[in-house]
């Protein structure tokens, strides 16, 4: 899939919907806000943990020491384990650790091999935000690397409301995710996503612009239920 930048024209035509282009000497680096936004969403309590829940007809468990996980993805027929060093290459590379990646965001965004670029700052329905762009090592980064993955922080609590992402396989594409049905259990934030596409080429970087206008149009929600956490 090609993907253009319409970044110009973006500017030109809403600049005060969207963007508020103000990156400075005085602003935090990507890196300072990403770690913000881990610590609001668990923080350390992220790297020990027994987790589980439901998503859609299954029921998904992992047990991560030290960043190391266990994953066990149990459904109505049996289940299955499987084991990872919580290194990114191998943790996209099946349905069962995508769903953990997204059920534990920012977890995975804190990897070193990640690349944290502060974009010009953004507001989305009123409230201010940082927009962070992610981007991975070609030498550690999996098959997915050339994958872009950008989140809106908010400027005041440092959570992730909304999110996107770019991806190559299967012909490559977008979606755009704002959370809803925050909560937090046993200190660890979660939240629940209605995940957006849009019908033409369009770079991650600008879906806050296209959401705003309604270009947009919804594909599923991500919803978790019954979730339990054993902080270790």
């Amino acid at each position: 899939m090609k993907i253009k930048s319409v970044r110009n024209t973006v500017l030109l035509i809403v600049p005060a919907l969207v963007l508020i282009c103000s990156c400075g000497v005085n602003q935090p680096s990507g890196n300072e806000i990403m770690d913000k936004a881990f610590a609001r969403h668990g923080g350390e309590y992220l790297k020990n943990l027994e987790i589980d829940f439901k998503f859609r007809d299954y029921k998904y468990e992992a047990k991560i020491v030290d960043g190391e996980f266990e994953f066990q993805h149990r459904s109505p027929v049996g289940f299955s384990n499987v084991s990872d060093s919580g290194k990114r290459q191998n943790f996209s590379q099946s349905d069962t650790k995508s769903v953990f990646h997204f059920a534990l965001l920012p977890y995975n965004v804190n990897d070193a091999l990640a690349s944290k670029e502060l974009m010009c700052t953004s507001k989305i329905k009123g409230e201010v935000y940082y927009k962070v762009e992610v981007t991975f090592d070609r030498n550690g980064g999996g098959d997915d690397f050339e994958d872009v993955y950008v989140y809106w922080v908010h400027k005041e609590n440092y959570t992730i409301d909304y999110l996107a992402y770019s991806f190559y396989i299967n012909g490559g594409g977008v979606r755009f995710r704002e959370a809803y049905n925050q909560r937090e259990v046993n200190g660890v934030r979660f939240q629940d996503y209605i995940n957006y596409t849009i019908d033409e080429d369009y770079p991650a970087q600008e879906l806050d612009y296209a959401f705003q206008t309604g270009l947009l149009r919804e594909v599923s929600r991500i919803d978790l239920d019954d979730i339990e956490v054993v902080r270790k």
